[in-house]
């Protein structure tokens, strides 16, 4: 039985399909660090819990911890060790670290029972955040096991080290040093690292000119939506948890209006239509009906964060640029011409090249973050339904 879970991440007989996607990244992590790239809302973190959890069957041992609300250096170390003590029962990490040389940034040792103990970084611990932070994953490292470490939101702490610094060196100083942590030599014997986040680090570092800073991953895109065939099985496996019927002409349906096909916008328009027609049989004019409704106020929050992000993202005058180019898209079925979009950006940079140089970048910041694609000589949203959401909300 699967559970129909509408934006949380999902686990365990929850997680659908995804089974080449797990076996090509696993098989990548034998000689890389990974960069996991994908549009926001298909399920990424849900992706690092099944790595998470299956990582024993690949022998290895696995860390998942987010950052996204991490506002310095040593926030991101103690997220690190919090997650080491709750993985590693014998506590061979902590014990280890309590006897190194770093022990004097560690403030009261507690115990919960024999042999369990548990340390707290100090906080002027903060001055020592590299040292510290390398001598927690170096003792990782040598514990003889090999590792996953799979680190979720890391562009959203990356964005606050820049609202900290807005001259972007402190960002490159971490950043820096977590590149020259990932390369070195013993720890990378047994350490690998998957990166993501909810916004693209490619494009946060882009955006600050940090690119060198992340050139030794290996970049996975190839996660995305469904298939149509995937999405079907989906939508059956739900009908069968909740007692429902869908005939081909409904689950059919639902795939035209959704048209992206990501777990998110599924599982959404799953959950009206089993409100709508609780244990019955809906019918196609049942689907038209809940994509209306998911259009309606009440779920703007639904999709908020698609303009909320824009902001975090990109920042000022950036944002209401990328803004002034999805109207412009959204305004047409057809979507809109490259011209266009220059004509849109005109306004404010009357220089030809710059003009140019900030609608390459923008275009392809939408296009990396799911808002866009490209079909031919004309930019179409990607999904529909944000399309119709984005016409009747954003200006």
């Amino acid at each position: 039985m699967i559970q129909n879970a509408v934006g949380r991440p999902v686990q365990g007989e929850d997680f659908f399909d995804r089974i080449t996607e797990v076996a090509e990244i696993w098989a990548r992590l034998e000689t890389d660090d990974i960069l996991l790239l994908a549009p926001r809302r298909v399920g990424k973190t849900s992706l690092m819990y099944r790595l998470r959890d299956t990582a024993g069957e690949r022998e290895r041992r696995a860390l998942y911890f987010s950052v996204a609300d991490a506002n310095n250096e040593l926030a991101f170390a103690r997220k690190l060790l919090a997650e080491i003590a709750r993985h590693d029962p014998k506590k061979t990490v902590l014990k280890a670290l309590k006897k190194s040389p770093i022990s004097r940034f560690f403030g009261k040792v507690k115990k919960f029972g024999i042999a369990s103990v548990e340390l707290e970084l100090k906080d002027d611990a903060q001055a020592n955040w590299a040292l510290v932070g390398e001598s927690i994953v170096s003792a990782v490292g040598g514990t003889g096991s090999r590792w996953l470490i799979l680190v979720d939101e890391l562009p959203i702490f990356i964005l606050a080290l820049l609202r900290a610094d807005t001259s972007g060196m402190r960002a490159r100083d971490f950043l820096n040093w977590f590149r020259t942590l990932r390369q070195h030599a013993e720890i990378g014997k047994n350490v690998r690292w998957l990166l993501a986040g909810s916004i693209g680090l490619d494009t946060v570092a882009r955006r600050m000119n940090l690119g060198d800073t992340i050139n030794d991953l290996y970049l996975y895109t190839d996660f995305g939506a469904f298939s149509r065939k995937a999405a079907c099985a989906l939508l059956d496996q739900l009908a069968v948890s909740y007692s429902m019927i869908l005939n081909d002409n409904v689950k059919n349906r639902i795939c035209d209006r959704m048209g992206w096909l990501i777990p998110f916008h599924l599982q959404m328009c799953f959950a009206d239509l089993s409100a709508l027609r609780p244990r019955g049989e809906p019918s196609v004019d049942d689907v038209d009906v809940v994509y209306e409704n998911l259009l309606s106020p009440s779920k703007k929050s639904y999709f908020d964060f698609w303009r909320q992000r824009l902001h975090e993202e990109l920042g000022a005058p950036d944002d209401g640029r990328a803004v002034n180019i999805l109207n412009a898209i959204a305004a047409d079925d057809a979507g809109a011409s490259r011209p266009t979009l220059s004509g849109v950006l005109s306004p404010e940079l009357s220089d030809a090249t710059a003009r140019e140089q900030q609608l390459i970048y923008l275009v392809d910041v939408l296009i990396s973050d799911g808002y866009i694609v490209r079909v031919e000589d004309r930019y179409h949203f990607r999904s529909v339904l944000l399309r119709d959401y984005w016409r009747r909300n954003v200006r």
